[in-house]
């Protein structure tokens, strides 16, 4: 079972560096617009801004930085849902090509 896993990932490795590159530009276009929203005592610096991103765009949430105006908590509510939206393709793609290397098993196995 664990070949037929490999099999998928070998199938859909093409796919991946698009997304990863997608998410790259997600980042930094939400976190460059999340500096120039928040105030500079919120967020002080564009790593600041990135890590707020990374950890928003990842459903881990520390807590630690929060937006504070009210367009930042609108651009982070549109970072969580789209981040969420943009989380469904790979796992889609990747449990696409999963289920057409199950059904072909038998072949691939022997």
């Amino acid at each position: 079972a664990f070949q037929l896993l490999i099999g998928a990932f070998k199938l859909v490795v093409e796919a991946l560096p698009v997304l990863l590159f997608t998410q790259l530009l997600m980042t930094l276009l939400f976190s460059a617009i999340i500096f120039i929203a928040e105030p500079s005592d919120n967020i002080g610096s564009m790593p600041t801004a990135i890590w707020l991103t990374i950890v928003t765009m990842t459903t881990v949430g520390y807590g630690d930085i929060t937006p504070t105006t009210s367009i930042g908590s609108a651009v982070v509510g549109v970072l969580v849902v789209s981040s969420v939206i943009f989380t469904a393709f790979p796992l889609g793609i990747i449990g696409s090509t999963f289920t057409s290397v199950w059904t072909d098993r038998d072949r691939i196995l022997l």
